[in-house]
Parts: structure tokens; sequence; C-alpha cells
């Protein structure tokens, strides 16, 4: 557990510092200079290397605030995404198994176990959007974007009838094989935004790439801890719906 703390620490550290810019340029964005963007997701995404072994394809919803330079198109925020998904390769379940693939509980009827996905990513971004439109003004064009953050995934253990006294509350984290590390996100697409009103949107490709391990003491299914590094990584797509949420001159004109 400590390596996580000092993981968190530091991400929380350079999480401070940006939010601290992030208040400048909201001063800017009251002048004109940049405009701030209020960004709701969401994804579809595959799994790739170790993640692979465990999971497969996901969805994610996110929010995310990104501060834009008008004149460069330069870019930089926050974003939070929720991952989830009904497909888990592993099996931390197979020693409670009988012999047909049920699993009893108390009452000496099969219990309804369901495994899914469940995590997030958090981090920082930045990024530039290349103009592709006649209007300067206008965040019309090519996004680059690259981001650093922390990756969290888990099996989450969904007894639905509560009659499985090995899967009560207090036994979960023995079954749910917690992972998490530091990661980076890359993504390249398209933004556009209506040159006769606040309409935004963007498109993106996208790849999360972590260094992860797992963080509980004891695993129920191995019956021993999960030691090693992890390399993860996912790939897909992203749609967001932008809204604009600064105010450019006078305060009775706020754009939402």
């Amino acid at each position: 557990m400590r390596g996580v703390k000092i993981v968190e620490l530091r991400f929380y550290a350079r999480l401070a510092i940006l939010l601290g810019v992030l208040y400048a340029n909201a001063l800017s964005a009251q002048k004109g200079n940049a405009v701030n963007l209020l960004e709701f997701k969401y994804g579809f995404h595959f799994p790739a290397g170790d993640l692979a072994d465990r999971f497969g394809s996901n969805n994610d919803i996110g929010i995310s605030i990104q501060s834009v330079r008008i004149k460069s198109k330069v870019f930089f925020g926050l974003e939070g995404n929720y991952i989830f998904g009904n497909h888990v390769n592993e099996d931390v379940l197979y020693r409670l198994r009988t012999y047909d693939g049920s699993i009893l509980g108390v009452d000496g009827l099969p219990g309804d176990i369901n495994l899914k996905e469940r995590g997030y990513y958090i981090g920082v971004n930045g990024g530039k959007i290349i103009s592709t439109t006649r209007w300067e003004k206008k965040l019309t064009g090519i996004r680059l974007q690259l981001g650093v953050g922390f990756l969290q995934h888990k099996i989450r253990v969904q007894d639905n009838t509560e009659t499985v006294i090995a899967l009560r509350k207090e036994y979960l984290p023995g079954y749910d094989r917690l992972t998490n590390g530091a990661a980076m996100h890359l993504g390249i697409g398209y933004q556009y935004q209506s040159p006769n009103n606040n309409f935004h949107f963007h498109i993106m490709a996208d790849l999360f790439g972590a260094q992860t391990a797992s963080r509980r003491d004891f695993d129920y299914a191995e019956g021993a801890q999960l030691y090693g590094k992890r390399t993860d990584w996912l790939s897909g797509f992203s749609l967001a719906y932008v809204v604009s949420i600064s105010r450019v001159s006078k305060p009775e004109n706020i754009y939402y």
C-alpha cells in the first residue's frame, strides 16, 4: 500500500499546481484571452497487454474541464473517467464452485453471482487544436492531446441473492484484485465548434497505458499475495459534448 500512497501524493501535488494555473487562466478567460470548456464524455475501449488477460471490452463515462487559449489554440486541464464492463476473463471464484460450476448459498441453493469490471482514470492533460477553419476564434480542427494520471481497476463480485457467506462484504477484498498505478493518455481526433452558435463536440481515438501492481495483501483464488508489475493498455474511441463556461466580456454575456 505504501507504493500507491506515494504515487497518489505525487499526483495530488501536481494537481494542486495545475489548479492554480487553471485559476489564473480563468481570470484571463474573463478578459477574452481564453475560454474554459466543460466536457461530458462517453468512451468504448478494448484492453491489451496484461489487462486483456483479466477483462474484455469496456465502457467509460467521464467529465473534464479545459482551459483553451483562443489565439494559440493550446489547452490544458483535468479529466476523470469511470470505467465499467461485464466481461471478466479471470475466475476468482473457482475455489468456491461445485462440479457443475455453481456456488451454493446457506440455503443450499445455487447463488446468483456476477463478476464485473470497475475502475477509473483521473489525470491532467494538455494539447493543441490545429485549426481547419477560417474563423480564427472558433475551436474547430485536429485535436492532439497528451495526459498523465492514475489508473485503477478491480473485479466487482456481485452476490445478487446475498446467500453466500464467503462473499460477504468483509471478504470481498480477497477476490477483487484491486490494481492501480501511474498512467498516460494519448489522443488524436477532431473538434468542432459551430460558427453560428456555441455548439461544441469532439471525437477522439484514445490510447491509455499504465504501469500497475496489485494492492491487496492476499488473493483467495491464488492462496497468496499477487506480486509483479503489470503493463495495462486500453485503446478505443470517445465522444464528448462540450459546453463553454467562460465569461468573456460583460457579466451578462455568459455562454452556456
